[in-house]
């Protein structure tokens, strides 16, 4: 796995719906691909929750996911401050890999 920052500074949450090792795994590898950071994952009863460093890298993400696996994708963002130099509203993406039901009921029987 990827080393954590230290900081626990994010520009990005990806939720990973529902819980797969494997997709984790792709997930971890394509975000070290594009060069950004894993701040911290957090494990919930209906999957991952993975915090990063990188929003380009999370939209990057969203794209092979769709390509790989199939699933679904939602992408929202949440306003999270205001950048006092820029005048720039600075907001924090969250987004949403979720695998088909079909192959994850396949995978089990």
């Amino acid at each position: 796995m990827k080393k954590y920052i230290t900081g626990k500074a994010y520009q990005a949450i990806v939720q990973v719906r529902p819980k797969d090792d494997e997709v984790l795994k792709f997930v971890n590898s394509q975000i070290a691909k594009d060069g950004a950071e894993v701040t911290d994952i957090f494990e919930r009863k209906e999957g991952y929750d993975v915090l990063i460093s990188s929003s380009r890298a999370a939209f990057s993400l969203r794209k092979k996911f769709k390509n790989k696996f199939g699933g679904t994708t939602k992408m929202s963002r949440s306003l999270v401050g205001e950048n006092k130099q820029k005048g720039k509203l600075v907001y924090r993406i969250t987004i949403l890999l979720r695998l088909k039901k079909e192959e994850k009921e396949e995978e089990n029987t």
